[in-house]
């Protein structure tokens, strides 16, 4: 048994018109976005690759993803905002990357690109991204019977506000509520980690 609704009259001239208005704002909406990315784009001086006959939907999706590719990677060669320590430690080195506005869901590129470049130790990155602290820790597979990066990972995630976090001795995430303490994290890690 189905249920059937039917509007006629009144009723439906309202509904088409309530319709039609929801649909013309929601197109203005997804134009007033893809205007506002475009915009961002412009004004890194960058163009996007070219996507045509799409939804608008998924236009927005493909752009900020652009977007957000150029931007990381713009950060990653400005030495002012991807700052970077090694120390010396027994087994390797030990490297603390500072990260500022880069998104968080990016780091793991980032630590798998230390890994090659430091052939042995662990890298630790941290990121300040709208607001919050994401943070990575990376350690090579020479050293994982040596040091977790879980183990790690949750050090860092509790001095910067977090709850822990998760993965595997050699790559762990975790994420942090209070980013001005990064610096604090940094130095606490390498007193523990000689």
């Amino acid at each position: 048994m189905r249920r059937i609704e039917a509007l006629r009259g009144n009723q439906l001239e309202e509904y088409i018109l309530v319709t039609e208005k929801k649909e013309s704002n929601d197109s203005k909406k997804l134009k007033d976005e893809i205007d506002r990315i475009m915009k961002e784009f412009d004004r890194i001086k960058i163009k996007p690759k070219k996507i045509e006959n799409i939804p608008d939907r998924q236009k927005i999706v493909i752009l900020n993803k652009q977007l957000q590719d150029v931007m990381a990677n713009n950060i990653l060669k400005d030495k002012t905002k991807n700052i970077i320590k090694e120390k010396k430690i027994k087994d390797g080195i030990m490297r603390f990357q500072k990260l500022i506005d880069y998104p968080s869901n990016k780091l793991s590129a980032v630590i798998d690109e230390g890994k090659k470049e430091i052939k042995q130790g662990i890298i630790i990155s941290i990121t300040g991204f709208k607001g919050k602290a994401g943070i990575a820790v990376g350690v090579t597979n020479n050293l994982t019977q040596k040091y977790d990066a879980v183990v790690i990972v949750k050090i860092i995630s509790e001095i910067l506000g977090g709850k822990g976090g998760g993965g595997r001795k050699d790559f762990a995430q975790a994420g942090g509520t209070n980013v001005n303490k990064i610096d604090e994290a940094f130095e606490v890690l390498s007193k523990k980690i000689i």
